[in-house]
């Protein structure tokens, strides 16, 4: 099972260092990483070529012009340019710890597809994630008794809402994805086509394909009992108060079918314009 890491990239390049720095030290590593962006100011290509000389793992740039915010496409020129199995998709303001891919590795079997949930943590806790600390794996001691409380229910919920949806086929529809700590099979992805790219700004894009991949029969795991990824903490970088695709979405929603998962403008659309960088 070989796993392509994708990770979507616009500036914050200080955040995606801590990211790959814990990519890095995982105890299985990944077959490549790829860095999806989404046209950074930032020196994104000077950053790629200092990170190489970081890792023995195969690092690829993919870029795009930024038009607006095409994080639906940015993700399915990821999976465009890979050669794994498996799909893990990071957003670049996460961290993991050490057994994070090997968890996948064991958690995710056919029927299903992984989602997991993230810390976010306060400016002060992403201050105190310093690389030694992420060397050292030490990353529960910055987090509260709450914090670890809230991901603990979380997982009940999403175990709970698996089992009846997987083996009594009551209610739910197992843990609902979140695209930025996910792993998919990479041929369920492109049986539903991949990430719809008419979501265009913030939102709704990860509940989208995970209703597809529900309605084609797989369903969804929160695999993070004790491999919880880190949010680092910064500022937004768009409206989150502004949900543009709500709309999109729930005309989508009512579409979706055992015959109908497939999204029209997704992993098969043109990517004539990219810039690819090894």
């Amino acid at each position: 099972m070989s796993i392509s890491l994708i990770i979507p990239v616009f500036n914050n390049l200080n955040l995606l260092e801590k990211c790959l720095f814990s990519v890095y030290r995982q105890s299985v590593l990944p077959d490549e990483i790829i860095l999806s962006d989404d046209g950074s100011e930032e020196d994104i290509v000077s950053f790629f070529n200092a990170q190489k000389k970081k890792t023995v793992i195969p690092l690829i740039l993919v870029r795009q012009e930024h038009l607006q915010f095409r994080l639906a496409r940015v993700r399915n020129n990821g999976v465009s340019v890979s050669k794994g199995d498996v799909l893990v998709f990071l957003d670049q303001d996460i961290v993991i710890p050490q057994d994070y891919l090997k968890w996948i590795k064991a958690k995710l079997t056919p029927g299903r597809f992984l989602s997991g949930y993230p810390v976010r943590l306060n400016k002060e806790q992403s201050d105190k994630l310093t690389l030694e600390i992420i060397e050292q794996n030490n990353w529960k001691a910055i987090l509260t008794a709450e914090q670890k409380r809230k991901i603990q229910k979380q997982y009940k919920k999403d175990f709970l809402s698996y089992i009846l949806f997987r083996y009594l086929h009551l209610g739910g529809h197992g843990a609902k994805l979140r695209g930025g700590v996910s792993a998919i099979f990479k041929s369920d992805f492109e049986l539903v086509n991949g990430y719809d790219e008419n979501y265009i700004g913030w939102g709704n894009e990860d509940d989208n394909l995970g209703r597809r991949l529900q309605a084609l029969g797989r369903t969804g795991f929160n695999y993070v009992y004790n491999q919880i990824p880190l949010h680092l903490y910064h500022t937004n970088y768009h409206n989150q108060g502004e949900r543009k695709n709500a709309d999109y979405s729930e005309h989508c929603k009512n579409k979706i079918s055992h015959r109908n998962y497939r999204c029209q403008k997704g992993l098969n659309s043109e990517r004539n314009d990219l810039e690819i960088l090894k």
